[in-house]
């Protein structure tokens, strides 16, 4: 695997990662802009704008958009998160250049006809709708209004209906003014191609980016904590998010955290779905998972049961937990390890996922974490070092959303004692 960087004159960095042998390619635009770069009164747009992006340039309409890629057998893809917007093709290495050609007019010449945007604001609704009706997606949205409050990270990327209703063509162009512009965007491809062919096509579609020296800004994140119950819907189940603050990606003790989050409840043989599950029938399904970003993270365990039994999940979940602040099991911490070495190898086996852990390292960190320097942090990853995540942990406020059927008590207050 080589790879390589250029960066071209109006700033747009390009990657291209050489996997020889591969027939399959992926190719994906990244712009570090998201839900996070909303205010309070667009949030949704970044999302919508991935949406509007594909419904025509002022070359391709929307269908010939989706049937030049077809025809090639690929498939146009793409993503919002909080920090950032990608588009994305993937399909054989002997089509990369009309990837490059397609991402590039979606990129630069998208129209965002009126039109267009009243027809898709029925498919927003739809899937805002749709969300709503998903007991762990209301979970989470509930989980980032009360753990960064009155901030864009909080708030769900999906934005409300209310607001989507609203939306004009000017929302769209002053978000693409704001935040897509070269030096806030890279290109990556990944395949078995050569990188000045690569470099070359992308300086051909994306010359019409516009560079400005300036970055984008956003407020920094602020972790706050506490509990938010829902039960508007008549939900048979509680659905239980509870998270602990951890550390930004740019902690250099973060792969600690990660690893205790796997060793925690990454797999039905770690101590909190035996203790939960195995040994007391609470649940079908727990774990525990940790998200980070550049200036944030968390430790979460998601659960769902029924009523009766949320006191004591949270009860058993709070004693798995701190029991880590003083004992890791051997075979708890070679699980955790191995498993995000396992996600690393294997992303170095599918062009995507590849091309999106470069990007996230570029924009996280401003250089690029090859797979390989990732399971090097990993295997220096100490029981010690574990341990000292998981006080970290148990020190923060906790953050509980819970959604369904559940009674009004102090559950926060409950779940701070258990982890005092």
């Amino acid at each position: 695997m080589n790879i390589e960087q250029t960066v071209l004159p109006n700033g747009l960095r390009v990657v291209s990662v050489n996997l020889p042998g591969f027939d399959s390619a992926a190719v994906a635009a990244f712009v570090k802009a998201g839900a996070r770069n909303e205010t309070e009164a667009n949030n949704g747009i970044a999302h919508f704008l991935e949406h509007m992006a594909f419904k025509g340039t002022k070359t391709r309409s929307a269908l010939q958009i989706g049937a030049e890629i077809e025809v090639l057998g690929s498939n146009i893809n793409a993503f919002t998160s909080h920090d950032m917007t990608c588009y994305f093709v993937t399909g054989l290495k002997s089509t990369v250049a009309q990837s490059v050609a397609i991402l590039g007019d979606v990129l630069t010449a998208s129209t965002y006809n009126e039109s267009d945007i009243a027809t898709e604001k029925g498919v927003i609704l739809q899937e805002i709708r749709r969300s709503a009706d998903n007991p762990s997606h209301v979970a989470y949205d509930g989980y980032g209004l009360t753990a960064y409050p009155g901030q864009s990270i909080g708030r769900p990327i999906l934005g409300r209906a209310a607001l989507i209703e609203q939306v004009t063509r000017d929302y769209f162009t002053d978000f693409v003014g704001q935040n897509y512009f070269a030096e806030n965007m890279v290109v990556v491809g990944t395949g078995d191609f050569s990188h000045q062919t690569f470099v070359e096509h992308v300086a051909e579609h994306f010359s019409a980016l516009p560079s400005r020296a300036e970055p984008v800004t956003v407020a920094p994140a602020q972790y706050a904590g506490g509990h938010i119950r829902n039960t508007d819907k008549d939900f048979e189940q509680v659905t239980i998010l509870l998270g602990l603050q951890s550390v930004p990606e740019t902690d250099p003790t973060v792969w600690a955290h990660k690893v205790m989050a796997r060793a925690l409840g990454g797999g039905m043989s770690s101590p909190l779905f035996q203790e939960v599950r195995e040994k007391r029938g609470l649940v079908y399904s727990v774990s525990a998972y940790s998200d980070h970003g550049v200036d944030h993270g968390e430790m979460v365990m998601f659960a769902g049961t029924t009523a009766k039994h949320v006191d004591e999940l949270l009860t058993v979940a709070c004693g798995e937990i701190t029991k880590a602040t003083a004992h890791v099991a051997e075979t708890d911490m070679a699980r955790a390890k191995n498993s995000l070495l396992v996600g690393l190898a294997t992303a170095k086996e599918r062009p995507f996922s590849l091309a999106r852990g470069i990007a996230g390292s570029l924009f996280e960190h401003g250089t690029i974490m090859t797979p390989e320097d990732a399971m090097r942090k990993v295997e220096a990853v100490t029981l010690d070092d574990v341990k000292a995540a998981a006080r970290i942990m148990v020190a923060s406020n906790p953050t509980i959303s819970l959604v369904g059927p559940v009674p009004d008590q102090d559950y926060h207050g409950q779940v701070r004692a258990a982890l005092a």
